[in-house]
């Protein structure tokens, strides 16, 4: 009875499920665009769920289908953020070995990540300023990079290629400090310029970190 059951799903309902979840969940996605827009454009304060609604086509109902209130939207928005960027980010520092590399790709690559998605600057500096359930558990994902970058400091002054005298956990937070405020004064009409931020903030970090005449560190893989 059992393989039947299976095989009955099988030719009928298992693919309309399907098929209704993926709809569900372009839905879904499409509201977080339109949501991730106007957050962006208008700030967490000043975007309302009937913009919301409005700009997405979108009766009130099927927005609370999918989001418990607004700030369970702007949660959302976050987390898709986080998953799409953020964590393949780590998954690929977390791979690389050498912790000279590790620092390289981390402060190059997240540089250009923050150039590269303008909707950062809404998602990073709204969601400190909103301390609710939703925080902890974005915090929560965020805190890996810190525990990770401060892992790498760490790694490098055990090697002798950073300054001893630096305290890993202040110093990871300067680095994390100067690349997210790069949201604040970069023009995203120029994103042909990521390149070229992401070199500076590089060299900036890698002099800053180096034992003064250090030039095993120093400048060492950044593009001139």
């Amino acid at each position: 009875m059992a393989t039947a059951y299976v095989k009955k799903r099988g030719k009928g309902q298992e693919p309309a499920a399907i098929g209704g979840r993926e709809k569900s969940a372009r839905k879904r996605d499409a509201i977080l665009d339109v949501a991730t827009s106007l957050f962006l454009e208008k700030g967490y304060s000043g975007t309302s769920t009937s913009d919301v609604c409005r700009t997405a086509g979108i009766s009130k109902p099927s927005l609370y289908h999918f989001f418990k209130s607004k700030r369970h939207l702007f949660f959302s928005c976050h987390m898709r953020s986080i998953d799409q960027l953020l964590k393949p980010f780590l998954d690929q520092a977390s791979a690389i070995d050498d912790p000279d590399k590790r620092i390289r790709f981390m402060i190059r690559d997240f540089t250009k990540i923050i150039c590269n998605n303008p909707e950062l600057k809404v998602l990073i500096h709204e969601t400190m300023t909103i301390k609710d359930q939703y925080f902890k558990k974005i915090r929560d994902v965020w805190k890996e990079h810190y525990l990770l970058l401060k892992t790498t400091l760490t790694e490098l002054q055990d090697k002798r290629l950073i300054a001893i005298d630096l305290t890993p956990s202040r110093a990871t937070l300067f680095l994390l400090g100067m690349m997210t405020w790069i949201t604040f004064w970069f023009d995203y009409k120029q994103t042909q310029e990521a390149d070229n931020v992401a070199d500076t903030a590089l060299s900036f970090a890698l002099n800053g970190l180096s034992h003064k005449g250090n030039k095993r560190l120093q400048g060492k893989g950044v593009r001139s």
